[in-house]
């Protein structure tokens, strides 16, 4: 073979080996190139089912996100309370059907006990780092998704700005100098019917010393307790109550945009903040889907996405709204890790009931009505 054949043949196969290795423009920059693996393996799956405690419509900018990247995959989104999405996780799991593919909710004690049971799988996503940080993250099977602060909301209308507590121990005083029965009411979570209220109450104890005290002065106040946010801001805007206890922040903004009524305060003594866990389980019916989706909540494209919609990113990179930013106050995150186990503890949670029963009576000096209603927390603690 002449020489300047052989050199012919050799650019030509050097040539076919650099379009066979040509990068998979499916694999987002940065990714190992066996990321495509994954991507084929979800396509072939051709579906994702998310369980999720978020509203759909704040959901809607990540969703059309990864259906633009993934066209052929449909994706189911079902929306509940945290309460029924870890019930229908749990009976699918036990059913041995196969699951949903994500499960995504700000109970961040009810996502961890997945964790603890057994029914989630670890993933290592090619976004943990470095702009997310490791105590997001719990060995890779629990993972924070946003950082929103806990906020109040008040009716402008029967708290004028000037007057509106801006911090716990101001809330506390309040609660106090407007006794039952009268219009200044306080609206929050029913502790016994809430897994994010129950979550947030027993956070705020372990933050703030004067919180039994401060359990009282809602007793005192003739406090109505919700199950939901939607509710505790429902009660607000429309009179019911002047103010709104622990309303995540994402969510009080939202609403305040629709109406002009309502009145948002980061309390500047301290801010819980609370995470969107999202969690793979183990027994997920289209596993490579859900890994797919989990990647796109953790880029920068998806975070954006969730800050657009008021939900504060869990990246350094990508910058969050402003208004759930406020200079000077401590913030308090609630950390993704075992210790959120232990208000799970079914002791525990009836010990915690039981005082919070016990210090909303002697705040309503023991009135029937008052024992009555702490008194059916405490039952519903125990099934």
């Amino acid at each position: 073979m002449q020489l300047r054949q052989f050199i012919g043949l050799t650019l030509t196969a050097c040539a076919c080996a650099s379009c066979t290795h040509r990068p998979d423009p499916r694999v987002p920059r940065g990714y190992p190139s066996s990321y495509s693996e994954e991507i084929d393996a979800a396509e072939r799956e051709g579906e994702l089912d998310i369980l999720s405690a978020t509203d759909q419509r704040k959901a809607a900018g990540l969703i059309a996100l990864f259906r633009q990247r993934y066209p052929s995959i449909r994706v189911n989104y079902v929306e509940m309370s945290a309460r029924e999405v870890d019930d229908t996780l749990r009976a699918q799991a036990r059913a041995g059907h196969g699951t949903a593919d994500l499960v995504w909710s700000a109970a961040m004690d009810l996502q961890m006990k997945l964790v603890n049971d057994g029914l989630t799988r670890r993933y290592v996503s090619p976004e943990r780092r470095p702009h997310i940080a490791r105590w997001d993250n719990w060995k890779n099977q629990a993972w924070a998704t946003t950082a929103e602060p806990v906020v109040f909301v008040y009716n402008r209308k029967l708290l004028p700005d000037s007057e509106v507590p801006r911090d716990h121990p101001q809330l506390r005083a309040f609660l106090e100098s407007h006794p039952a029965p009268g219009r200044l009411k306080l609206a929050t979570y029913s502790v016994a019917n809430s897994a994010v209220g129950y979550l947030y109450f027993s956070q705020d104890e372990q933050v703030s010393g004067d919180f039994w005290r401060f359990v009282r002065a809602m007793g005192t106040n003739g406090s109505d307790f919700y199950p939901d946010a939607e509710s505790i801001v429902t009660a607000v805007a429309s009179g019911r109550a002047a103010l709104g206890y622990d309303v995540v922040g994402s969510y009080a903004l939202d609403e305040i945009k629709r109406n002009p009524v309502l009145g948002m305060v980061v309390p500047r003594d301290y801010s819980l903040v609370l995470s969107r866990i999202a969690v793979l389980p183990a027994a997920a019916r289209h596993p490579d889907a859900g890994m797919l989706f989990l990647d796109i909540m953790l880029s920068p494209k998806g975070q954006s996405a969730l800050a657009a919609e008021d939900m504060p990113p869990i990246r350094d990179d990508v910058p969050g709204p402003s208004a759930l930013k406020p200079q000077g106050t401590p913030l308090r995150a609630i950390r993704v890790g075992p210790s959120l186990l232990i208000t799970q503890d079914r002791l525990t949670r009836i010990y915690f009931l039981r005082k919070w029963s016990t210090a909303l009576v002697s705040g309503v000096g023991a009135r029937g009505q008052g024992a009555n209603a702490t008194d059916s927390m405490v039952t519903a603690a125990r099934h």
